[in-house]
């Protein structure tokens, strides 16, 4: 039986939360080094939200595939690193509208791969490819993305707007499998048109619209308690993630340890008040997605895991920070 002190230790271990910890130096450098690095609504955010002195914010993201995942599926690393960056830009709520890629290899077939995932994911998604830059004689391979959206700026979601006694949601697809290029994936994107995936990505925009929501961000590689972890430490807040809410809503399919730490393709964890749970479960519902009320916020400064009857500290921001610091901006 997978015990509570287990989980920590796995979960402390695991890439995708460990290769996190060097972001708070980064962070902090292009912060207090870069030109106005410390503007609102940027470093920490899912995207940030540049003001164009309009009633509107236009968001910009950028994210990578790990070269794993290129040299041995390049059509599914061109096609993730499209959803990746969409999925950014819905988790502030907004719209994407348009995507730019840099390709780096050397083997002409995984340069071919990668374009056709590219392609389809733009077709999946629905977003132009505006832009690039192509390295085909490289010594190494990658894809790089970045896409920009925009929102009107009274519906933004932050990243960072989680408050005391909030309570945690996940809002995901329960209909999926586990990926096929990549293991520790939820994968409810295979099979479906374009049409059912904009369906359920634009919960975010029917969201932000109510203005119901505090925070915001998508469960990425960094698995739900990751993704929590770095929301948490972002708002300035601690919270409690319950386990055992978790472990109930997994697929039947999926071992809870990987489901821990799953990238979930549609999926996203957002803070709210308990009194907007029933409005949250009924939007998320005419987007035919499910909710979990899997934690709550709290004033902390601490990431404490649940299960049965047991807590353990998985974070503790007060000794410093850990994945991604609040800005003082």
């Amino acid at each position: 039986m997978t015990t509570l002190d287990d989980i920590i230790t796995l979960l402390h271990e695991f890439d995708g939360i460990s290769r996190k910890f060097v972001l708070p130096q980064i962070i902090s450098k292009l912060r207090h080094h870069s030109y106005k690095g410390d503007l609102p609504f940027s470093l920490g955010e899912d995207s940030a939200a540049i003001g164009m002195n309009r009633s509107d914010f236009v968001l910009h993201t950028t994210d990578a595939i790990v070269e794993e995942l290129c040299l041995h599926h390049p059509r599914a690393a061109g096609f993730n690193v499209v959803l990746a960056n969409v999925m950014d830009i819905y988790a502030a709520g907004g719209t994407p509208t348009s995507f730019a890629v840099a390709l780096s290899y050397s083997d002409e077939n995984i340069g071919a791969a990668l374009l056709e995932g590219l392609i389809e994911g733009s077709h999946a998604f629905r977003v132009p490819i505006v832009r690039g830059h192509t390295n085909p004689s490289s010594t190494s391979t990658y894809i790089v993305g970045s896409a920009t959206g925009i929102i009107e700026r009274a519906h933004l979601i932050t990243a960072g707007g989680a408050c005391n006694n909030d309570v945690l949601v996940l809002i995901f697809d329960k209909q999926g499998q586990r990926g096929s290029s990549y293991s520790l994936g939820w994968d409810s994107v295979t099979g479906r048109s374009p049409d059912e995936i904009i369906k359920r990505l634009s919960v975010m925009n029917h969201l932000a619209k109510e203005k119901i929501l505090h925070a915001s961000k998508d469960v990425s590689v960094a698995g739900v308690i990751g993704t929590a972890g770095m929301m948490l430490e972002y708002s300035g807040c601690g919270g409690i993630i319950n386990i055992d809410a978790l472990n109930t809503i997994k697929p039947e399919t999926i071992d809870l340890t990987d489901w821990l730490r799953m990238f979930i393709s549609l999926g996203f964890l957002v803070a709210t008040s308990e009194s907007n749970i029933n409005r949250v479960k009924s939007i998320a519902g005419e987007h035919e997605m499910s909710i979990s009320v899997i934690g709550t916020v709290d004033e902390t400064q601490k990431l404490t895991l649940r299960l049965n009857d047991e807590e353990r500290v998985m974070f503790d921001y007060s000794k410093g920070p850990i994945l991604t610091p609040k800005s003082s901006s």
